[in-house]
């Protein structure tokens, strides 16, 4: 164990995107694993309980900032978690954080660490939602969009091109609505939001016909730093992601269980009845039979992510 941590503590693993929650999540994990760690962050850095080693790169001057963090970084391991504030912000941010800023990380990166491992955290949303529980292996379709995520999903797509194309060595990891607690152990906004509700006794309204793959962000976690060790040796798309298909509105019934407070609060209605969701995926669930088959860590169900996150 001992001769592990110390290789480890020789790995140098640079996280763009690392302020987000996911990047911020795994930066103290893998520091806490013994990796050397650093990361990128638009606006300011995140306070992190570890020590990392922060690098400002923000749009328009991003691409020499990133060169800039490369070098000096000189990374065994990057994990590119960038995602644009907010989700529906224009065609044009998305484009330039999920397609320009990957081509300009693996541009650099081929200059300092042409062998890296390259893990692209990618998302469900790549897929159009008309069947659900879509393989790793299948042809995205995010053109089928017609929702506020179609940019995120459409950028998404192509930056996954990207990846394969120009980078062997990578992983991309697509996710799905991804809860739990941050690095302060605050609950994420969306789910405390339901929480708030819940609790103060007032109505909780999901969607009953909307499918999709709850995903705790601890459990991503630990199946990113298992992929990410030197006997993983499987490169290509994987579905690190829960392992329940659910809809909205039983996801908040879960949350009521969990909490013991009142079901009845939780009413379900139809994405029909919405204006502004009425032509947005049904079900952009994932299967992850593939993925766990080549894991020890267990991806969770619902209940099990629940009781994690509130006990």
């Amino acid at each position: 164990m001992a001769l592990q941590l110390m290789a480890l503590a020789s790995r140098r693993l640079l996280i763009i995107g690392g302020s987000g929650f996911v990047g911020a999540r795994t930066l103290v994990a893998a520091a806490r694993a013994g990796y050397h760690v650093s990361y990128t962050y638009a606006r300011q850095p995140v306070n992190l309980p570890i020590e990392a080693t922060p690098f400002q790169v923000a749009i328009p001057e991003a691409a020499e900032a990133l060169e800039k963090c490369i070098a000096q970084v000189q990374p065994h391991t990057v994990i590119y978690a960038a995602v644009p504030s907010p989700q529906n912000a224009s065609f044009e941010l998305h484009q330039a954080v999920s397609i320009d800023g990957v081509r300009r990380t693996l541009g650099a990166l081929a200059q300092v660490s042409p062998d890296a491992l390259f893990v692209y955290i990618s998302t469900n949303t790549v897929f159009g939602g008309g069947r659900g529980l879509y393989r790793e292996d299948e042809v995205t379709d995010p053109t089928l969009r017609r929702d506020p995520y179609r940019a995120y999903a459409l950028t998404k797509a192509e930056g996954e091109g990207l990846v394969r194309r120009l980078w062997p060595n990578s992983i991309i990891a697509r996710t799905s609505v991804v809860d739990g607690r941050d690095v302060h152990g605050q609950l994420y906004p969306r789910l405390a939001g339901q929480v708030a509700r819940l609790q103060a006794g007032q109505p909780l309204v999901r969607f009953a016909d909307r499918y999709f793959s709850p995903t705790l962000i601890d459990n991503l976690v630990e199946a990113l730093l298992e992929v990410l060790e030197p006997t993983f040796g499987y490169r290509g798309i994987l579905h690190l992601a829960g392992n329940q298909r659910v809809t909205d509105y039983e996801l908040a019934l879960y949350l009521a269980r969990q909490l013991e407070l009142d079901e009845k609060l939780v009413q379900a209605e139809q994405m029909a009845d919405s204006p502004t969701m009425a032509n947005s995926p049904r079900d952009s669930s994932l299967d992850v039979s593939f993925t766990q088959s080549l894991l020890r860590t267990r991806l969770l169900n619902v209940p099990e992510q629940l009781k994690h996150i509130f006990l």
